[in-house]
């Protein structure tokens, strides 16, 4: 009997919690400005239920819990105009999209509207800061232009178009950044995927992380990241575009998708570029034949080509109740590079050069409420199958002056080689991230990479060819986040890193005939990172942001075993461990029509084990190396004015100090230790002062209704820095890469509201000698212009100047 009155209360109990459940629902609402961007902080009311709340950074709101019916629906936002609609909640969820208008009676002088996605990202606890891409679709600039005009940031280039490059924030470079597009690696794409070769219109935004880095991206990074947001928004859409300009530089872009009422999805991203890059540079030069030496004399490079042809196919479903996102997709290229020169411009190659292929499938799958209300789920997977060869198969010398002499039997100009290889890049990436309520966040995210090597001299096949080169890595992040909307933002985290190397070592024992052995050699390192990140908002206008982060970066497969052209490997390098603090304020002050933006930060951190790039001048080549201490310290500012959307005006400034804080020497062990030379010494051959400056001008209606004129201005000023330790040499016979000064100039005409666009550039106004590296000249003086067209059926009036 007890049996049974249990199983009947059971029972009672089930089918009450069955029919409760069934006669309540959920809702999710996203609140839009007219320009189709979230609104966040905006506030919603549910009358009936006495439900209160404001959206989140994503512009939603939600609420889960209510009986179904129909509710009264109350949103507002200071500077637009509230709505009151009626609403009915069914069982299950519920989905609502509002679009508010822009309020145009309120008080005189006082201009408040929602955050863009861009402006957003400035809103975090994290030291990072965003750039809106749409800005510059007209422009011919790449994203590595636009990133170089970021506070804090430098863009190091070896050359023109396609020359490799080197990335720094808050003077910390190389690998220690890490480049994502939609969370995706990079360097896991393909080797067509140079950030100073994509065309800005592949971005939406830009992000850039500096210092402390999210967990969901899943990366080492010590120094800070880069992740590249394309636009997931648009549905039936064309962008194309075509630019040329000096030097028979040539650049294709064409996006467009194609999205169905039940979510089916088609989209194809294919750029093209091309330069011959055969642009003007003043160096010593002399007949290899006579041996005639000229001084200071301005010649053209003329073997320095390079082109690559990029597309990216995805197909898949959008929208829909089981993803919001799920694309299958496939990245083909290829790409031409000749080599004119080495490490420094004291030899010219005439032969040289290296061409590879991209073939990379991937998926990606991303769904908000999965399986339970407020769970997120991204799912990110690749696999690049490309090849790669470098080919240095001519036996001949080349000179400046173009001239040349040609060897019998084989060989090469540097080295006899046609080398072809594939470095198999591997990325699998996940994050679940759980939002308990409006304030409480947990988030999880693992990422795997692989790195495997294989490759073999076809021209001298040699037992070398075999040597593996593999290096696998795996990162856990888990974070728990804290929001008081418009308020406070607390992040809390955990990293642990895991990489696994193997290879073998080549020791030639010349006593025995001699004898070459080959050592296996596997190395597996293990560490824990952990930092903490706070952004608080002591006024609606003023921010003040503060992190933390004791962090490890693992060596990188390139770092280990080199990259086959200009940098050579060591197995022997040591993680990095840095402990690291940023702190910045953030203030805007809206004075009637005007607006105007001021950022301060400022960054300290100690690393033990710093790798930092020297340069071999037996082989012209570069290697990396450790430093047992080094210390860097500095200050970014920025400000800018914007008065209504007429006029634009800003700049920003980085000094960076970072010096060797190793006491002893360590490549002698004596006892005493001997004192190191160059301790407290600033760290050669990095920037350590720069500013930029723009402005912009914007009229409308110039010509005829719905066209518009925007006529703009860049300023770079880099102070001059040493090549080497600054207390090696005689003053007068240390090289150093001098000041620089850069000036551009763009205009851009667009008409029908942006459909139609023109824009003209004019870079290096002054024709003046331009060194990121030293003895590497930039490009000179050059002329560019873009034609684009745009057509987007649902938000063609949201695309900006």
């Amino acid at each position: 009997m007890l049996i049974r009155l249990i199983f009947c209360v059971t029972g009672f109990l089930s089918c009450h919690n069955i029919f409760a459940q069934a006669d309540s629902g959920s809702v999710t609402l996203t609140v839009l400005n007219t320009n189709k961007q979230p609104l966040s902080a905006a506030t919603v009311s549910l009358i009936e239920a006495g439900v209160n709340g404001q959206t989140n950074m994503g512009g939603e709101f939600r609420q889960a819990g209510l009986l179904t019916g129909t509710y009264t629906l109350v949103i507002g936002h200071t500077g637009y105009l509230a709505i009151t609609r009626s609403i009915t909640i069914q069982a299950g969820s519920n989905k609502f999209g509002f679009t508010l208008q822009i309020d145009t009676t309120t008080l005189e002088g006082v201009t408040v509207t929602g955050y863009t996605p861009a402006q957003a990202v400035r809103l975090i606890a994290y030291h990072a800061t965003a750039v809106d891409a749409k800005q510059y679709h007209n422009t011919t600039t790449d994203i590595g232009t636009v990133l170089n005009r970021v506070s804090g940031a430098r863009l190091r280039e070896k050359g023109g178009v396609g020359s490799d490059y080197d990335f720094s924030l808050n003077g910390f470079s190389g690998k220690r950044i890490k480049f994502f597009i939609d969370g995706i690696p990079v360097e896991q794409i393909g080797s067509s995927f140079q950030i100073n070769a994509i065309p800005v219109n592949f971005a939406e935004r830009i992000e850039i992380y500096k210092g402390v880095v999210p967990v969901w991206l899943g990366a080492d990074a010590l120094g800070g990241a880069v992740n590249i947001v394309t636009d997931q928004k648009m549905r039936n859409f064309a962008d194309v575009s075509y630019a040329y300009g000096s030097f028979n530089t040539h650049r294709s872009y064409i996006n467009t998708g194609y999205t169905a009422k039940n979510g089916f999805a088609l989209r194809l991203n294919a750029f093209q570029n091309y330069s011959d890059n055969n642009y003007k540079v003043t160096l010593d030069a002399a007949d290899i034949r006579t041996g005639r030496y000229i001084r200071d004399t301005t010649i053209r490079r003329f073997h320095d080509q390079y082109h690559n042809e990029t597309a990216i196919a995805q197909i898949g479903f959008v929208g829909t109740t089981w993803a919001d996102e799920a694309l299958w997709g496939i990245t083909v290229g290829k790409y031409y590079k000749e080599i004119q020169t080495g490490a420094t411009q004291d030899q010219a190659f005439g032969a040289w050069h290296e061409k590879g292929n991209i073939l990379t499938p991937s998926f990606k799958y991303r769904k908000k409420d999965f399986l339970v209300q407020g769970l997120s789920v991204s799912i990110n997977a690749n696999y690049n199958l490309g090849t790669i060869s470098n080919i240095d198969t001519v036996h001949a010398r080349f000179g400046w002056l173009n001239d040349s002499i040609t060897y019998r039997g084989k060989g090469g100009e540097y080295w006899y080689s046609f080398y072809k290889y594939k470095n198999n890049n591997a990325n699998v990436s996940a994050t679940g991230a759980y939002t308990i309520n409006e304030h409480h966040q947990l988030a999880l995210n693992n990422t795997y990479t692989r790195f495997n090597r294989k490759g073999k001299n076809i021209a001298s096949p040699s037992a070398a060819d075999d040597i593996p080169q593999a290096n696998n890595k795996n990162i856990v992040g888990l974070s728990y986040q804290y929001q008081l909307p418009q308020k406070w933002d607390l992040s809390v985290f955990g990293k642990y890193f895991a990489q696994h190397s193997h290879t073998e070592l080549i020791d030639i024992n010349y006593a025995r005939d001699p004898d070459t052995l080959y050592i296996n050699r596997t190395v597996k390192k293990a560490a824990v990172g952990h930092g903490i990140a706070t952004g608080y908002f002591i006024t609606p206008q003023l921010q003040v942001k503060a992190s933390y982060e004791k962090t490890v970066r693992l060596p990188d497969s390139e770092e280990l075993f080199g990259d086959v052209v200009y940098r050579d490997k060591n197995w022997d390098l040591r993680p990095e461990k840095s402990n690291n603090i940023n702190a910045g304020v953030q203030l805007t002050l809206p004075v009637k029509e005007d607006r105007i933006q001021f950022n301060i930060a400022g960054t300290y951190r100690k690393v033990s084990d710093f790798i930092y790039e020297t340069f071999n001048a037996l082989e012209n080549k570069i290697i990396s190396q450790n430093l047992l201490k080094v210390s860097s310290a500095g200050m970014e500012a920025e400000i800018r004015y914007t008065y209504r959307d007429i006029f634009v005006i800003g700049g920003n400034a980085t000094y960076q100090d970072i010096r060797d804080k190793h006491p002893h020497r360590t490549d002698f062990i004596t006892d005493p230790p001997l004192p190191n030379p160059t301790f407290n010494e600033r760290i050669p051959n990095i920037p350590y002062l720069y500013t930029n400056a723009d402005a912009l001008l914007l009229l409308k209606n110039v010509l005829q209704n719905e066209d518009r004129l925007s006529v703009g201005y860049n300023f770079l000023y880099v102070h001059a820095f040493y090549l080497y330790w600054a207390i090696d040499g005689a003053p007068e016979t240390k090289r150093t890469i001098p000041d620089q000064f850069s000036h551009d100039l763009h205009m851009v005409y667009t008409l029908k509201n942006g459909r139609y666009n023109i824009g003209v550039e004019c870079r290096n106004i002054a024709d003046a000698k331009l060194y990121d590296n030293f003895s590497l000249q930039k490009p000179s003086r050059s002329f560019t212009v873009k034609l684009r067209y745009f057509f987007n059926n649902k938000h063609a009036k949201s695309i900006q100047k």
